[in-house]
């Protein structure tokens, strides 16, 4: 599948500026929620106005920023929630998240599937690997769509650095094993799209990044 048949904006939301995607397929017309952290209304009509049905909803993991317009995106769409089974205790506790950081969060909707390292996920035409990247939480994950050379990395690697590793459920280890394998399996000009900040590449971060070659 060529880029100009696959659909790609996102919003940045909320208090900690989250990046919440929608990725759609073109062809079929069939579209993603890639984090429903924020701004649900909004999310779900970058969709709508655009034509597409959004046919899922993919969470990297169940931090409160990225989860939080969950119940409306549902509610909505109907889409299923796909999450990986290790960030259940954060997803169940996504109310008390809410009140550590200080705003309301609803009681979240039910998974519908739990993802699994290595499974392959659908968007019409469009197909991505699931990759199990824990370190900045436990059941962190990655979206790879390697037909279009972009990976939806969560809060794993950013622009210039990488997600915290002091929160519970986080563990640095985990995490340096984590990047390595980005570094390792993704070629350098895959397009980096990341739960907080600027878009980058696999390649520049290789050269720029401290924290991808475990030099902390």
């Amino acid at each position: 599948m060529t880029n100009d048949n696959v659909f790609i904006q996102w919003l940045t939301v909320g208090p900690f500026m989250t990046n919440v995607y929608v990725i759609g397929c073109r062809t079929s017309k069939e579209a993603a929620i890639i984090d429903a952290g924020g701004e649900g209304p909004k999310l779900v009509a970058l969709a709508e106005d655009h034509g597409f049905k959004i046919t899922q909803i993919l969470q990297t993991h169940a931090h409160v920023d990225h989860i939080a317009a969950l119940p409306f995106c549902k509610a909505h769409t109907q889409a299923p929630i796909l999450l990986h089974p290790n960030e259940k205790m954060l997803y169940d506790g996504a109310v008390q998240q809410g009140m550590m950081f200080g705003y309301p969060v609803d009681p979240m909707p039910a998974v519908d599937a739990w993802l699994e390292d290595g499974q392959t996920v659908r968007v019409g035409d469009l197909e991505g690997t699931v990759m199990l990247l824990p370190g900045h939480s436990p059941g962190s994950v990655a979206f790879h769509f390697a037909s279009i050379s972009t990976v939806f990395s969560g809060d794993v690697l950013f622009a210039g650095s990488m997600g915290r590793v002091d929160l519970p459920g986080s563990n640095p280890d985990d995490m340096r094993l984590s990047l390595a394998r980005m570094s390792a399996e993704l070629p350098d000009n895959t397009r980096v799209l990341s739960g907080h900040g600027p878009e980058t590449t696999i390649g520049l971060e290789k050269k720029r990044n401290p924290y991808i070659h475990g030099d902390w």
